[in-house]
């Protein structure tokens, strides 16, 4: 009965323009830039330049932080990338999708939040899944890219790909899963504004950041975009939805 009064009020909120999972919503942290302004921003003619397929698109010349720090989520709630599940719940809604896999879960907490109602899988580093089974025994957890899910209809990867020294093998582990709809999210770099143009991101935990248009031919080179937009400025945050690319059958 909660579940279905859950639902029905988030459907009720959304009719009279009400964001309900806001509505008690704390203060967020926004991306400010750095001072002095000039040198945070890109170069006007290399701002839509792409690299090569080696590089995950990301232009040449940018210089990748390998050995990045491990970022602990356990204790993050909704202070990022809240409208990225808010839009993944619209996604599911609209195509009538019950089965929902996040890939780098973190806490769970938006995971659990947004999809109370469905069928769900978090995917995350052997620790933080440790901490969940403890915490949500009742839900399903994986601590590695070797199991796949199935019959999963929507992937959620948020703020992820920018943490793996490979992305690859992240879009290879969505690919495995061959989900209907995938949301993908990443700081677009060009809006941090923070003079990490050609490397290395100021975030320690990051390996690599995209710009928006990197970003889409990385993705494009895989998938295939229905949309593609800044799902929350003050965050930097850029939204890709796509589904798996299928070869008609010869």
């Amino acid at each position: 009965m909660s579940t279905l009064l859950s639902a029905s009020a988030h459907k009720l909120a959304r009719l009279f323009a009400v964001d309900f999972y806001k509505l008690s919503n704390k203060p967020r942290p926004i991306v400010e830039g750095i001072d002095p302004i000039i040198g945070s921003y890109p170069p006007a003619d290399r701002q839509f330049q792409i690299g090569a397929k080696e590089n995950y698109f990301i232009h040449d010349g940018y210089t990748a932080r390998i050995q990045n720090e491990h970022f602990d989520d356990t204790q993050q709630e909704d202070e990022w990338q809240l409208e990225v599940y808010g839009f993944a719940r619209e996604i599911c809604e609209r195509d009538d999708l019950k089965t929902v896999c996040d890939v780098g879960c973190g806490s769970a907490f938006k995971l659990t939040r947004f999809f109370a109602d469905m069928d769900t899988v978090g995917v995350d580093v052997p620790r933080t899944v440790e901490y969940l089974r403890r915490k949500l025994p009742a839900k399903r957890w994986l601590d590695n890219f070797d199991s796949t899910p199935e019959a999963i209809e929507m992937v959620i990867a948020s703020d992820v790909i920018e943490h793996l020294p490979d992305p690859d093998v992240l879009l290879d582990y969505i690919a495995k899963i061959n989900p209907k709809q995938i949301v993908l999210s990443t700081p677009d770099r060009n809006l941090l504004r923070v003079g990490s143009f050609d490397g290395p991101p100021r975030n320690p935990a990051h390996v690599r950041e995209w710009s928006f248009a990197e970003f889409r031919a990385y993705v494009e080179s895989r998938f295939v975009i229905e949309a593609h937009f800044i799902s929350f400025a003050a965050q930097a945050t850029q939204c890709i939805l796509c589904h798996p690319r299928h070869e008609p059958a010869a």
